[in-house]
């Protein structure tokens, strides 16, 4: 269990959303989100990242206008957010303090309408 830890940076740009690099991109569009991980930890995440991206490729355009009145529209969109999920989950357990604060706020805009008590 000798893998140092190190800071990666993650973003979820489509295009390259499954290269963690450990040099910040420092581009005003893209949300970054910084990690501790290993080297093992930091390849786990981008084949994870890679596999649910390429799942979500394949569902089609999901936000199209000819999918507008199709139901399966609906269901896709789910199975893309719950991708999206289990990545911020991923992201979550390995970010640092900052991005465990990020990804909390959006998951607490994302919840709003189910959230008792918030």
């Amino acid at each position: 269990m000798g893998e140092e830890k190190q800071l990666y940076y993650v973003n979820l740009n489509p295009i390259s959303m499954d290269t963690i690099s450990n040099v910040r991109v420092d581009d005003g569009q893209l949300i970054e989100y910084e990690i501790s991980a290993t080297e093992t930890e930091k390849k786990e995440l981008e084949s994870f990242i890679h596999k649910v991206h390429t799942h979500d490729v394949e569902l089609g355009n999901l936000f199209s206008f000819k999918h507008f009145d199709d139901l399966s529209a609906d269901a896709d969109k789910d199975e893309y957010q719950t991708g999206m999920n289990d990545i911020f989950d991923k992201i979550y357990q390995l970010g640092t303090p900052e991005t465990k604060a990020i990804i909390k706020e959006i998951h607490l805009q994302n919840e709003d309408d189910n959230e008792p008590g918030l």
